[in-house]
């Protein structure tokens, strides 16, 4: 059994046992324990509020139910980009409270601290969010029933080719997240007959962007294709892009949540016409979405709007349900995963399945553009890539 040094006062060898112990104790009165690590509070604490709203609608729309099992919901805060309080979190809740199940996470190097705990408890982790594509080749027991950078950028490349752009340049947060959406965007511009002229990497603390924003500026492009993680970093990036005049001077902004809902009030009128790449937008028109929506505002609130946040943490719980139903009397993480390979369900961001070879989502990506019509802004779609498998796997992990 694979060895490793943890810090929660466990030695190795009483941990590997322990872990051992819990991968086979029974199932307690068909009550089934799901650990969340999020960021409840701190700079990212944005997440974790919606996480937990998307998780609570879940749950009354089952009834708190998975099958015949009850779903049991046990949070743990880790408080932002902090690698190793998430192992230590995944373990208390694996050793102390016996959880089934494992989820949550928004920041990718937190993701990345919790696998070899997984690996050696044979425990299954649904991520509800970290955008770097070959994260799901690094356990048998990640699932992501969200989206990677890959899938939304490498399309919103390829839009920018349709719709005739050919120079633009590349701007993100210098991380392995970014790094994955200026290679994707390019690889889609390029496809259409597109260049990226420029690749601006922008550290994570950053906290003025006059420097970045002026060699912008200085390449001449048609368009900026940005990835900011979203937080006080998009939020100060996108407010410094148009403070500057950059869309108003006719560069065109591409990207992905940096007009999330709750930034759209901030971002106002200065931001109409910027266009962004995402499995969701609460202006889709299905029965689901409807449903969705309405659901979300009787809960919270009639003059809010789930985000993406809401909506990834909702379908995520879908998952966490197959996988919490097909537990009967002891779990089993291997039996866990197989029950969610293959499987479908109509989310309200319109059909979706596992892909069970790579254990990512096939989902539609929108382009969005923020508009403002009856008074209101928001994100519209105004073109949709249907039934996309995660292009880095797709296309043979270039």
């Amino acid at each position: 059994m694979q060895r490793f040094t943890i810090r929660t006062g466990f030695f190795p060898t009483m941990l590997a046992a322990a872990l051992c112990a819990t991968s086979i104790a029974p199932a307690r009165a068909a009550e089934v324990k799901v650990g969340i690590i999020a960021s409840l509070t701190g700079p990212y604490n944005l997440w974790g509020k919606e996480y937990k709203e998307g998780i609570d609608l879940f749950l009354d729309s089952v009834g708190g139910k998975a099958g015949n099992n009850t779903l049991t919901m046990i949070y743990r805060d880790v408080g932002g980009q902090n690698p190793p309080r998430s192992r230590q979190l995944a373990q208390e809740l694996i050793l102390r409270d016996h959880v089934a199940i494992l989820g949550g996470h928004e920041l990718t190097p937190n993701v990345l601290a919790v696998k070899d705990v997984i690996n050696q408890a044979k425990i299954p982790f649904v991520i509800f969010n970290t955008g770097t594509a070959n994260v799901t080749d690094q356990s048998p027991y990640f699932v992501r029933p969200t989206y990677t950078n890959w899938a939304n950028y490498y399309p919103l490349g390829q839009y920018a080719g349709i719709k005739g752009l050919k120079k633009c340049v590349a701007v993100a947060a210098d991380y392995a997240p970014g790094q994955d959406s200026v290679v994707a965007v390019t690889k889609g511009f390029e496809s259409k007959g597109g260049q990226v002229v420029a690749k601006i990497m922008v550290p994570l603390d950053a906290t003025d962007f006059s420097s970045y924003l002026q060699r912008i500026r200085d390449a001449s492009p048609e368009c900026t294709f940005v990835f900011m993680p979203l937080g006080p970093i998009s939020t100060a990036f996108v407010k410094a892009y148009l403070d500057r005049g950059l869309l108003k001077d006719g560069i065109k902004f591409f990207g992905q949540s940096e007009t999330n809902e709750s930034d759209i009030p901030a971002i106002g009128e200065a931001g109409l016409g910027m266009m962004t790449a995402m499995p969701y937008t609460p202006s889709l028109d299905t029965p689901a979405n409807k449903t969705f929506i309405e659901s979300f505002k009787k809960k919270y609130g009639a003059d809010r709007n789930p985000s993406n946040i809401t909506l990834v943490a909702y379908d995520a719980m879908h998952v966490i349900a197959k996988m919490a139903a097909s537990i009967d009397g002891t779990p089993d993480g291997q039996k866990e995963v197989d029950a969610v390979k293959g499987y479908a369900w109509e989310s309200p961001r319109g059909p979706v399945s596992i892909d069970p070879q790579t254990r990512e989502l096939t989902e539609n990506i929108y382009i969005r553009e923020l508009v403002k019509e009856n008074g209101v802004i928001y994100n519209k779609v105004i073109y949709t890539f249907k039934d996309q498998k995660e292009p880095w796997h797709a296309t043979g992990k270039p």
